[in-house]
């Protein structure tokens, strides 16, 4: 896909066939969306202290009824869910841009089309350099350089809360009884401690668990462990400084491979005052021991809109359409800051005025990188905040929960596709013993890997093939496409092959929006939209007929 990337060409086929790229919107055929519940998890620990079971949650084709903010059907209405980037409104249906949320301005048509918005953010933002920002470029509390005084006085303000991965009060609800181990300020374990954990938990570079079980979690069930996908998330409090590494302490990221984690989120951003430091190194390292990553954007909808929060998370949380990464997250949760704002969990805002900021900041991703964003959130959390708002079932969910056997959904949702399920985890390679977020990616759904925008030469013969993480855990998926260049098709194994048979011209080069989904044996589908460019020449070739990155 092309978003912010200044007219760069994403490629190379080498890359897409090591499961590069990003996970597409998931959305569902007759069963319901993507974000699907499977059994055989993380077994009941203690009470399901983050969140209740929705009553009335809409309903698992995406016709239900309107959210709180929206005019329209529910996320996905009239049998739009599926349509990406080929005309469907933004979250899937006009209730996520309803009138609450501007119509069309915030939601609506916005997001529809195949077409990307490139500009970064003005210089009249304030917000400092442009991104993305290399590592080391970063004080330590994350404020960009250059940025106006107020926006660097609130990133130093908040400095050791901002360096969590979740707000205080759902990290301490995700450890379950034993209570999170951490604190607000990002400092480094004593040794001894360290040790001890270490050893209680059998962590070492040699340990291979299919699924981690640290003590405030069980194991996952026999039955499915071996199509459970594991994964964790990080923040720069995972970089505890210490006497050797004053700066913060690095991730071991092949240590956390050889673990068996096989994706990553990151904190990239939070508000519109804060970078993570350690954002771009992580993604990076992260990408080459193997893992799927996903940046993500920590919401604080009390200080600037949805669209521009959307706009800063894309310009700086380190995202990049291609090669292994998963669509933008947006955390949205408990406020971290009610002490010093002096509002409540849900930042003072009306249920209606915070499903519009949401529906900001979902369209505005889907403008920018040509995707949904995935939703992190509590049931709790949501219900209150939102009115149970069930307008964004379209957008994947990434539930947290604990002490459950299956996580309790926010409104709207019918299922999930990536489950938080302890804060209280040890992981190889990670020097925050205890304190770690541990998650799980939903062995029903599918997460169709994007493989960006393409780019080949005419009469080239072309061998691109696709990916899903649902593949990667054993599941059979059929594949359909549309859109490709003359002459390519989708094979049944999810290759994309043959000759391009579009002549050479001199009219230059030619785009096709072109359209692939995957569907699985329960029904449930995922669909990526990308655009694959056909040009009399390229800088350069490499195998399998697509053109080299420019």
């Amino acid at each position: 896909m092309l978003t912010k990337s200044k007219g760069v060409l994403i490629a190379s086929a080498l890359a897409l066939a090591a499961a590069g790229g990003s996970v597409a919107v998931i959305r569902a055929a007759s069963s319901g969306p993507e974000n699907a519940a499977s059994a055989g998890l993380p077994a009941s620990i203690g009470s399901a202290v983050t969140a209740r079971v929705p009553a009335g949650a809409g309903s698992a084709d995406g016709t239900g009824s309107s959210g709180a903010t929206g005019t329209g059907t529910a996320a996905g209405g009239n049998g739009q869910a599926d349509s990406g980037l080929t005309g469907g409104t933004a979250a899937g249906g006009t209730a996520a841009g309803g009138t609450a949320a501007g119509g069309t301005a915030a939601g609506g048509t916005a997001a529809s089309g195949q077409t990307r918005r490139e500009p970064p953010l003005p210089a009249s933002a304030g917000q400092g350099d442009r991104g993305p920002l290399p590592a080391g470029a970063l004080p330590a509390d994350g404020a960009v350089p250059g940025a106006l005084a107020s926006l660097r006085a609130l990133a130093a303000a908040r400095a050791s809360t901002a360096a969590l991965p979740h707000s205080p009060q759902l990290l301490a609800e995700l450890a379950g009884s034993a209570g999170w181990a951490g604190n607000a300020t990002p400092s480094a374990p004593s040794s001894a401690a360290a040790a001890s954990r270490l050893a209680a938990a059998g962590d070492s570079a040699t340990a291979t668990p299919t699924v981690p079980a640290p003590a405030a979690v069980s194991a996952v069930s026999a039955a499915s462990a071996g199509t459970s996908m594991p994964g964790l998330d990080v923040a720069a409090y995972q970089h505890p400084a210490t006497s050797k590494d004053p700066n913060g302490v690095p991730i071991d990221w092949p240590q956390v491979a050889a673990a068996g984690y096989r994706f990553a989120a990151v904190k990239g951003t939070e508000g519109d005052y804060y970078v993570n430091p350690w954002a771009a190194t992580d993604l990076a390292e992260a990408k080459a021991a193997g893992l799927d990553v996903a940046p993500y954007h920590f919401a604080i909808p009390n200080v600037s809109s949805g669209q521009e929060q959307a706009e800063f998370a894309v310009e700086y949380s380190g995202y990049a359409g291609g090669a292994q990464t998963l669509p933008l997250m947006l955390d949205i949760e408990y406020d971290p800051y009610v002490a010093s704002d002096g509002t409540n969990e849900c930042y003072g805002l009306s249920a209606p005025t915070m499903t519009a900021w949401i529906s900001a900041f979902v369209a505005t991703v889907r403008s920018l990188t040509g995707q949904s964003p995935v939703i992190y959130t509590t049931a709790n959390w949501w219900d209150a905040c939102t009115g149970s708002s069930t307008a964004f079932s379209a957008d994947p969910m990434w539930v947290a929960a604990y002490g459950v056997d299956a996580p309790p959904l926010p409104s709207g949702w019918p299922g999930w596709s990536f489950w938080q399920y302890t804060s209280g985890g040890t992981v190889a390679g990670v020097d925050s013993p205890d304190t770690t977020d541990l998650d799980l990616f939903n062995p029903a759904a599918i997460g169709l890997i994007d493989p960006g925008t393409l780019a080949s030469r005419p009469l080239a013969r072309v061998f691109v093939p696709l990916d899903a993480l649902g593949a990667l855990v054993g599941e059979k998926l059929t594949w359909t496409a549309t859109g490709l260049p003359p002459g390519v098709r989708v094979s049944s194994d999810g290759v994309l092959t043959g000759m391009i048979t579009t002549p050479r011209s001199s009219l230059g080069a030619v785009t096709y929006p072109a359209t692939v989904t995957a569907t699985n044996a329960a029904g449930a589908h995922s669909t990526v939209a990308f655009s694959w460019e056909i040009a009399p020449s390229c800088l350069q070739s490499v195998t399998l007929g697509v053109c080299s990155q420019t």
